[in-house]
């Protein structure tokens, strides 16, 4: 019986010991804070709210730009914690790039090393604040995919959207120079994979007193020339979806006070006529009036609004006619 007591007794005291053993607890789960963007917030007041700073909430979310959206769900990393990595998106391959979140034109243009201009012309956009979240785009002359061969140096190769005015304007050459390097007897048949020679292209700026009206469609903007002396530097606006201005090198061919655009039924003063698109004649003219006087295009002047000419003021139209010959050459680019 003494026996079985003090057995008793000796596993009581064994229970005791285990349960005042120290037992180290198990690291508790840490939880990851989301915050959903409301109306009227910033990057700015999000990291005051959680005492974090707006690059740590950039780098936890991938984020390359201050940029949200109602409605976004951003990671919140703890308060002191070091922020990892920013994550670079991958490359769009093939051509495309579709739009996340955030991201403007201008952006993805410089992503990719084209202008603004060649994504609108070759997405057929209406206007360079027209995009939406999801929306698949043409990359001109854009990033090539990864594992694609390296053209050899002077040279260049075709890729989707591409056209012969387009890579002419990249190169800082014209059309009429790449066609002729390359034998291509239509400058509007190329295709993808294509290899063109580039060397011996670049343009010889105008020498001497020689005139010469440069556009350039992603600035919107014209500058004229008198040898190396800029003369005049006007906005303008350029041809909308789809009746775009054309890239290339053309001469004033025509010059008319006042002429009629019969299609449209609109007066077209001080006109230059530069290209022939179809049985059209495109050129540079100042604001549009209807029949009844009324003038078109006032307040829209820097943006792309024309049936494919170049627009000016009215007062700008009229100096650049006036100083203007027939024969002086007329460069456009992106």
């Amino acid at each position: 019986m003494i026996k079985r007591w003090m057995t008793l007794l000796l596993i009581g005291a064994l229970l005791q010991m285990l349960l005042v053993v120290p037992v180290e607890a198990a690291p508790g789960l840490q939880t990851q804070t989301i915050h959903t963007v409301q109306p009227g917030e910033n990057l700015f007041r999000i990291s005051l709210r959680y005492g974090v700073t707006v690059n740590a909430i950039k780098a936890a979310n991938g984020l390359s730009n201050d940029i949200v959206y109602v409605g976004q769900r951003l990671i919140i990393p703890a308060a002191g914690a070091p922020a990892p990595a920013p994550t670079q998106p991958a490359p769009s391959t093939g051509g495309l790039h579709t739009v996340q979140p955030g991201e403007t034109l201008s952006a993805i243009a410089l992503r990719y090393g084209v202008s603004s201009w060649a994504l609108v012309q070759a997405n057929h956009l209406a206007s360079v604040n027209l995009i939406y979240v999801g929306q698949q785009l043409i990359i001109p002359g854009g990033a090539a995919a990864p594992g694609t061969p390296v053209p050899a140096a002077g040279t260049y190769t075709v890729r989707p959207g591409d056209s012969l005015s387009s890579i002419a304007a990249r190169f800082g050459t014209t059309v009429a120079a790449l066609a002729a390097q390359n034998g291509i007897t239509n400058p509007e048949l190329i295709y993808v994979g294509q290899v063109l020679r580039l060397s011996g292209n670049t343009i010889t700026p105008a020498t001497g007193g020689a005139r010469h009206i440069y556009i350039y469609l992603s600035q919107q903007h014209l500058y004229a020339y008198e040898g190396d002396r800029l003369v005049y530097s006007f906005v303008v606006s350029s041809g909308r979806a789809p009746t775009y201005t054309r890239t290339g090198d053309f001469r004033v061919q025509s010059k008319v006070p006042n002429a009629w655009g019969s299609t449209w039924n609109i007066w077209m003063p001080h006109w230059l006529g530069i290209y022939w698109s179809g049985g059209l004649e495109n050129g540079i003219h100042a604001l549009p009036v209807l029949p009844s006087g009324q003038t078109l295009w006032a307040g829209y002047l820097g943006t792309p609004v024309s049936f494919g000419c170049i627009v000016l003021g009215t007062y700008e139209a009229q100096q650049l006619y006036q100083w203007a010959e027939i024969g002086t050459p007329v460069t456009i680019r992106y």
